[in-house]
């Protein structure tokens, strides 16, 4: 069985409780056979994150160096707020690869809120 090490970066008290829980249940929906740990995600601010290179940077590679003790990767999830999602995805993404190109980053962007998803999909969840 493999295991995978995510290290989240997110930027809400909710976030910080939420995510470690719906990066399991997706795992197990998808990839049961896989064993995920999920790191206790970092916490920034969105709009220093976003708009100020050294907090990125500082902030990216302590979720990177985490993730790089166990051959994991590095997940930033943000609300994106105003910002458009296919601008904002590629250049946080490109960022982070350039901190630390040997880790592995995924970026996902909530459009205006994550907690619309919930809203999505309250049928789904039990």
């Amino acid at each position: 069985m493999s295991r995978h090490l995510i290290v989240p970066v997110v930027e809400g008290h909710g976030e910080v409780e939420a995510v470690p829980l719906l990066v399991r249940r997706i795992y197990a929906e998808l990839l049961p056979d896989v064993t995920v740990v999920v790191n206790h995600p970092i916490r920034v601010k969105s709009g220093s994150f976003v708009s100020d290179e050294l907090y990125f940077r500082r902030y990216v590679a302590m979720a990177a160096a985490k993730a790089a003790q166990g051959n994991g990767l590095v997940l930033i999830l943000l609300d994106c707020e105003d910002d458009c999602p296919a601008d904002l995805g590629p250049k946080l993404l490109a960022g982070a690869k350039s901190v630390r190109p040997d880790v592995p980053s995924m970026v996902v962007l909530a459009h205006r809120e994550y907690e619309t998803w919930f809203l999505a999909a309250a049928e789904s969840l039990d």
